[in-house]
């Protein structure tokens, strides 16, 4: 035997695939072995990505049954590049029920104020929406169930984002609100003033020059204030209040955009 050779032990692919370990510690093994393989070893390779890859998605379902909502949807995060549209949008069609009751079954019809104005019961909400945002737009069998899911998360994320404090929140709960009212339109005698509400305080707050400072939340008023200019039962008063800002909003985003181009590069 060389006496510089390491020791060590053969197991066929298919044993170590399937040897009889807790998820975690085989996983842990699976990547050890995965950055040890030679370059020639392209099967075995393979074979190991796509068992990691299945530990990580089980673990993402794991995580998000056990409540761990914003831990799995960063695991998720993570891996989301990684796969192709089918396998997403069967991931996500296994996701959703479960976020649907720990965020909406759980909270009841009426939920308790102190729940209601839980900051993280509303970014697990925001961060849901936009997850079944991404599913919409995948190859996926459209189902009243899903609609309803879709409707049900929107509409409980509106409502703790329109309880959370300031103009960052206030944007989050307009772009709800608005999708709300695409996705169930009998809401509108609610959601419109909802709505109008908020995109007024945010005109009252182009009067400050300091609000005019975030050019994030001025673009994002712009295009709340254009997509409501087009509410034909919007009062002639409020339409002109906020024609007036978007009037001014454009010209305070053009004049920061060119301070940017004219702001010399950090080194």
């Amino acid at each position: 035997m060389n006496p510089g050779a390491q020791a060590g032990v053969w197991i066929p692919l298919d044993q170590l695939l399937a040897l009889p370990l807790p998820a975690e510690p085989l996983a842990c093994l699976w990547r050890e072995l995965l950055r040890a393989l030679p370059p020639a070893a392209v099967r075995e390779r393979q074979a190991l990505e796509q068992a990691l890859q299945a530990h990580e998605l089980r673990r993402v379902e794991a995580l998000c049954e056990a409540g761990e909502i914003e831990a799995g949807l960063s695991r998720l995060e993570a891996l989301a590049a990684g796969l192709d549209p089918t396998a997403l949008a069967a991931l996500l069609h296994r996701l959703m029920p479960g976020l649907h009751r720990r965020l909406v079954e759980q909270a009841g019809p009426s939920p308790a104020p102190e729940l209601v104005a839980d900051p993280l019961r509303a970014e697990q909400l925001w961060q849901a929406d936009r997850w079944m945002r991404r599913l919409e737009q995948l190859p996926h069998q459209e189902t009243d169930l899903r609609l309803l899911m879709a409707e049900h998360l929107c509409r409980y994320g509106a409502i703790a984002w329109m309880a959370q404090p300031g103009a960052a929140a206030r944007w989050r709960a307009v772009e709800l609100l608005q999708r709300l009212l695409q996705l169930l339109p009998e809401s509108r005698d609610w959601v419109v003033p909802a709505i109008r509400e908020r995109l007024l305080q945010g005109v009252q707050e182009l009067e400050q020059a300091e609000a005019l400072a975030d050019p994030q939340h001025l673009a994002q008023l712009l295009q709340a204030c254009a997509a409501m200019g087009h509410d034909p039962q919007m009062p002639e008063q409020a339409r002109e209040a906020l024609h007036l800002a978007v009037f001014r909003g454009h010209a305070a985003l053009e004049v920061w955009q060119n301070l940017e181009q004219l702001s010399p590069q950090a080194p």
